[in-house]
């Protein structure tokens, strides 16, 4: 029996069970696989049909002769930086669906601090960044030789552009955000203070809406130690104003931010 008479054979059955047996009688097995199926116990071509499924599956896979030798994959070189901590994986899915306005200064951070990518947030970043040649230089520093071996095995996560000079100061440094020079006077007060005035402003209606941009801008840079007060004060914004709904966003900005920093600390 031949590879070739034994694969006609198997598309002949695929038939039957399309068709089913009820409008077709199984094929008359060829060779040898008519002796294996003989038995006049199986009265009912159904039977016969998966006794010959059973047989010829089975003559297939022994037929089957292992493929060449496939050279051991090389592991990346081990990295003396530990990887950051659970929490911190899931504030960086939070935050790029969220608030990506936070996404540069977590980056930063991690590296600043000593910390490795989780291998799990690895292809995630490295496709969001193929087109950002700043962003994904600092993906693969902060992934380290471990985001060298994973694009060396996989094309997909090859960078778009092509190679591009980086500054060390491009991936030090945070980008500058527009604000307004009278919010800017904010970026350095403690908490409390910043928190006050933007209480009252969103209350009395001349902070609204239409300052959101400038506002989430304002609290992705303040300082770190001013986060927990100023989301403390905006809080307290009277739920009946028509701006409450605005001090909610900017609590959860600040709120995410400041346990987003408290993530990377070492």
């Amino acid at each position: 029996m031949t590879t070739e008479s034994m694969q006609e054979h198997w598309q002949q059955l695929v038939t039957v069970a399309l068709l089913g047996t009820d409008r077709r009688d199984p094929p008359n097995p060829p060779g040898p696989l008519a002796d294996l199926v003989a038995d006049t116990a199986r009265s009912s071509p159904s039977e016969r049909m998966l006794a010959q499924v059973a047989a010829c599956t089975a003559v297939r896979r022994a037929g089957v002769v292992p493929g060449p030798v496939l050279d051991e994959i090389v592991v990346p070189d081990t990295d003396a930086r530990p990887m950051c901590v659970p929490a911190a994986v899931e504030r960086w899915h939070h935050i790029t669906a969220s608030w990506p306005v936070l996404e540069d200064e977590w980056m930063l951070t991690l590296i600043g601090n000593g910390w490795r990518i989780a291998p799990e947030l690895l292809p995630a970043m490295l496709l969001r960044h193929r087109s950002d040649p700043v962003r994904r230089t600092r993906v693969m520093v902060g992934a380290g030789d471990a985001g060298r071996w994973l694009v060396g095995h996989l094309a997909d996560l090859e960078p778009r552009h092509s190679a591009v000079s980086v500054t060390p100061e491009a991936l030090s440094e945070l980008p500058e955000l527009p604000i307004a020079p009278e919010l800017a006077e904010m970026l350095d007060w403690p908490g409390a203070e910043a928190g006050a005035v933007l209480a009252q402003s969103i209350e009395a209606g001349s902070l609204g809406q239409s300052h959101k941009p400038m506002l989430v801008n304002l609290i992705a840079r303040v300082r770190q130690d001013a986060l927990r007060d100023l989301a403390d004060t905006l809080n307290s914004v009277d739920p009946m104003a028509t701006g409450h709904g605005l001090a909610t966003v900017l609590v959860d900005l600040a709120t995410t931010r400041h346990r987003m920093l408290e993530e990377l600390m070492r």
